[in-house]
C-alpha cells in the first residue's frame, strides 16, 4: 500500500523543526497533525511564516511531539505489511525519519519520487490549478499529500 506525505518545516537548515505532517493513503484514508511546541514562529525563516504558518489549523490537530510518535506509529501499524511512504523531496524523508529515531514501524519503508514523478506532478499541478480547483491549500501538509495521491 502506498501512502502518499508531506511535511512542512521551519526553514531549509538541517535541524529545521517540524511544524506539521500530512498523509493519505491510497483508499482515501488521512492523517494530519500539527506539532504545537517543536518550533517558535520567531525562529521560522521569512518564507514559512508567510507561506506555512498561515495555513495551520490549530485546535483538535495539535500534539505533543511525543504524542505524534505514538499516534502515528499506530496508525501506520494498523495498515499491516508492505507500507511505502511517498513524498517528493528527500527533506521530507528526513523530517519523517526525525519523528523515529529508534528506527520506522517494521512494515514501512520510504521512497522519494524520481525525476519522471517529479516532472508528472508538476505538469499536472502547473501553476497549483489543481490546488485552485480544489480549494487546496498550498504549503499545507495534508493538502500538498492530496495533491500527490491524484497525480502520482
Amino acid at each position: 500500500m502506498r501512502i502518499f506525505f508531506d511535511t512542512e518545516f521551519a526553514d531549509l537548515t538541517e535541524d529545521a523543526a517540524l511544524i506539521s505532517i500530512g498523509m493519505v493513503d491510497e483508499a482515501g484514508e488521512e492523517f494530519y497533525a500539527e506539532l504545537s511546541a517543536t518550533y517558535s514562529p520567531a525562529a521560522c525563516s521569512e518564507f514559512c511564516r508567510r507561506e506555512v504558518l498561515p495555513h495551520l489549523e490549530g485546535g483538535t490537530v495539535q500534539r505533543s511531539l511525543g504524542d505524534l510518535r505514538e499516534v502515528l506509529r499506530e496508525w501506520l501499524t494498523a495498515k499491516r505489511e508492505g507500507v511505502v511512504l511517498v513524498c517528493d523531496s528527500s527533506r521530507d524523508v528526513y523530517q519523517f525519519r526525525q519523528l523515529f529515531p529508534c528506527g520506522l514501524p517494521s512494515n514501512v519503508s520510504c521512497e522519494v519520487l524520481g525525476w519522471w514523478g517529479n516532472v508528472r506532478r508538476r505538469f499536472f499541478n502547473r501553476g497549483r490549478r489543481m490546488h485552485r480547483h480544489l480549494g487546496l491549500r498550498v504549503h499545507h501538509a495534508l493538502d500538498d499529500a492530496r495533491i500527490n495521491r491524484l497525480v502520482l
